[in-house]
């Protein structure tokens, strides 16, 4: 039995979309009235669609690899040979973030929150330092290094870096080589 030829798919119509307009100038507070809203969907009933979702980007990544840096210093984290305090520390650090990448922490809390002396968590520290996960900013406040803290390519990543890009060259994570046991 003979099949029928197939067509190539067709390109789908094009559809016009109606982003929202900004509220007029003469708007109260940033509300317009519900006579503007009004004659606003007056003019979408003739045609057009009304959406309220932000415009999508297409999807890209920046780079060789298609993977994050904080994916690929979680996959190499052993490297770093962190002392259990150094590693629980940063687990407090990447949860308890703020938007710019700040943590509001005391040595002495943490030595309460973890059951431990402040000297270990003030060595736990150093070593985070050592490795750049983690520098003081002020008296009690300490930042994560984004792109350890963030997921890649988030919105709040590419604008923190974009602040922070000469702090971040001089912060710069680098994974250790592995030692061979012979060597040590």
């Amino acid at each position: 039995m003979a099949q029928p030829l197939r067509r190539s798919a067709e390109a789908p119509a094009k559809v016009s979309r109606l982003a929202p307009a900004p509220p007029p100038a003469d708007a109260v507070n940033g509300m317009e009235s519900a006579q503007q809203l009004l004659k606003r969907f007056e003019k979408l009933a003739n045609g057009g669609t009304f959406t309220k979702d932000a415009p999508r980007r297409p999807y890209v990544f920046y780079g060789t690899q298609h993977l994050s840096m904080a994916q690929v210093i979680e996959d190499n984290l052993w490297k770093f040979d962190l002392t259990t305090m150094s590693r629980n520390v940063l687990d407090h650090l990447k949860t308890h973030h703020d938007d710019e990448a700040l943590v509001e922490m005391t040595q002495s809390s943490l030595a309460v929150k973890f059951g431990c002396s402040q000297s270990k968590v003030s060595r736990a520290i150093g070593q985070l330092s050592r490795h750049n996960f983690t520098w003081k900013e002020r008296r009690g406040v300490y930042r994560v290094h984004p792109l350890y803290a963030y997921r890649w390519g988030s919105d709040k990543q590419r604008r923190l870096v974009r602040s922070l890009e000469k702090t971040l060259l001089a912060h710069e994570i680098v994974i250790p080589t592995v030692r061979n046991e012979a060597t040590r």
